[in-house]
């Protein structure tokens, strides 16, 4: 039997060929997406479950944009209560660091003020037995 491809007829074994070369490249081609798909959503993972305050950890500020010198509260749940707390400020370009201790509930709260327009980010982190886990991360628009 034949069948026609688009631009000749060809043989039955051929098809079959075709077919399961064609059935491996696109499983070989989905792989990849999925793969590349994983390594796109993984970084911004933890993005979004800072955004959202549902279960597990995050961070948030409120309001989320301010005049300069205006104060905002930033508030992050979900942290150990048995490792130091460490709040890691990125503002002008400039990241700081400061210890804040632990917490008793798993909630800190702390009122700032922006010193200059644009984008201050505020992550907490602690250490863990393999490294450094961020619990949160938030950004405040100053203007």
């Amino acid at each position: 039997m034949t069948d026609w491809n688009g631009t000749a007829w060809v043989q039955d074994a051929d098809v079959q060929t075709r077919a399961k070369d064609g059935r491996v490249a696109r499983w070989a081609a989905t792989g990849a997406m999925l793969v590349i798909a994983v390594l796109l959503i993984v970084p911004f993972a933890g993005a979004f479950a800072a955004s959202h305050g549902g279960t597990g950890s995050g961070c948030s500020v409120n309001p989320s944009a301010a005049d300069v010198g205006e104060t905002y509260v930033v508030h992050a749940w979900g942290l150990s209560t048995k490792t130091a707390i460490n709040l890691w400020v990125t503002e002008d370009g400039v990241t700081t660091g400061e210890p804040i201790g632990g917490t008793t509930d798993g909630t800190f709260s702390i009122s700032r003020a922006s010193h200059t327009p644009g984008v201050t980010t505020y992550t907490f982190s602690g250490p863990t037995g393999k490294g450094m886990k961020i619990y949160g991360s938030c950004s405040v628009s100053a203007y």
